[in-house]
C-alpha cells in the first residue's frame, strides 16, 4: 500500500499529488522558459525573418518557438499528454474548450476596450494606419503572440498553480507576466521609464486576463483578445492618452476582482466540477 503526502491511500500506478509549493514552483519555471526563448531567439539578427512580403514573420516564428518549448516542458513533466490523461490535462491547461458561450460574456468589456483604441488616438487622431498587406501581416504575427503568451502564462502555468489558491495563482502569474516585458529594456533598447510603465500595464492586464481564464476555462478567447488588443494599439496613430490608459487599468483591476470573486465562489463556471468528475471516474 502506498500513502500520499496527504495521508490518502494511492491506487497502484497512481501519481502522488503535488504540493502547493511544487505547483507554484513549476508554474514559475515554465513561465521563465518563455521569455528566455523569446528574447534569446528574437534578439538574434536574422534578416531572413523580416521579408517585405511578411514583415512579422520573425514575430510568428519566435512566438511559435517559445510556445513549443513551454509545451514540451509541460509534456516532459507529465502536465499534459498521456501521463496527465490527455483530455483532463488539456482542460487544466486551458487548451480544451471552456465553460460554454455564456461564460464568454464576461469578456465583452475587454473586447470593447480593445476596439476602443481605434477611436482613442493620441492628439484626437482616431483610426488604424498601415497598408492592407502590413495590417494582415501584423494580424498573423500578433495572433501568434496572443496564443503563445496565453499558453505560457494563463494556460499551462495558471492551470497548474490554481489548485494552490486562485487569488495567489492569478496574482503570481500576472506579476511574472508583467516582468516578462523587462526584456524590451534589456534586449531592444527600450527606455527604463517606458519599460517600467509597460511592466505595470502588462501586470494589470495579466490580472484581468487571469481572472477571465478561470471564468471561461479556456485560453482561446483570451488569445484572440490579447492579439486584437495588441493589433489595435500598435496600428492606431500613436499611444492612447495617459488619462485613458490609467482609466483602463483601474477598470481592469475592478473587473478582474469581480471575475476572480465569481470564479472562487462558482467552481462550475471554472470547470472544476468536470475535473472532479474525471478524477473520481
Amino acid at each position: 500500500m502506498t500513502i500520499s503526502d496527504t495521508g490518502r491511500e494511492l491506487q497502484p500506478g497512481a501519481r502522488q499529488p503535488m504540493t502547493n509549493g511544487r505547483r507554484l514552483g513549476l508554474a514559475v519555471a515554465l513561465m521563465a522558459a518563455w521569455p528566455t526563448v523569446a528574447y534569446g531567439f528574437g534578439a538574434l539578427p536574422l534578416p531572413v525573418l523580416q521579408p517585405q512580403w511578411f514583415p512579422h514573420l520573425g514575430v510568428l516564428v519566435t512566438n511559435a518557438l517559445a510556445g513549443t518549448v513551454v509545451l514540451a516542458g509541460a509534456w516532459s513533466l507529465g502536465l499534459i499528454g498521456p501521463q496527465a490523461g490527455n483530455d483532463r490535462g488539456l482542460g487544466r491547461a486551458g487548451i480544451r474548450a471552456g465553460s460554454g458561450p455564456r461564460s464568454h460574456l464576461w469578456l465583452l468589456p475587454l473586447l470593447a476596450i480593445a476596439l476602443s483604441y481605434a477611436f482613442i488616438g493620441k492628439g484626437s487622431t482616431p483610426g488604424i494606419t498601415g497598408t492592407l498587406g502590413y495590417l494582415a501581416s501584423a494580424a498573423v504575427g500578433l495572433l501568434a503572440v496572443g496564443v503563445s503568451e496565453e499558453l505560457a502564462s494563463r494556460g499551462i502555468p495558471l492551470g497548474l498553480a490554481a489548485p494552490s489558491g486562485k487569488w495567489r495563482s492569478v496574482l503570481t502569474v500576472a506579476l511574472i507576466f508583467g516582468l516578462w516585458h523587462v526584456g524590451n529594456f534589456l534586449f531592444f533598447g527600450q527606455s527604463l521609464d517606458e519599460t517600467a510603465w509597460q511592466v505595470l500595464v502588462s501586470a494589470v492586464y495579466g490580472f484581468v486576463l487571469g481572472a477571465g481564464r478561470l471564468v471561461v476555462g479556456s485560453i482561446w478567447p483570451l488569445a484572440f483578445l490579447h492579439g486584437l488588443n495588441d493589433w489595435m494599439q500598435l496600428n492606431s496613430p500613436g499611444a492612447a492618452p495617459f488619462w485613458y490608459q490609467v482609466t483602463v487599468m483601474v477598470f481592469e483591476v475592478i473587473w478582474g476582482t469581480v471575475m476572480l470573486t465569481v470564479a472562487v465562489r462558482s467552481p462550475v463556471i471554472t470547470g472544476e466540477s468536470s475535473r472532479r468528475a474525471e478524477t473520481q471516474a
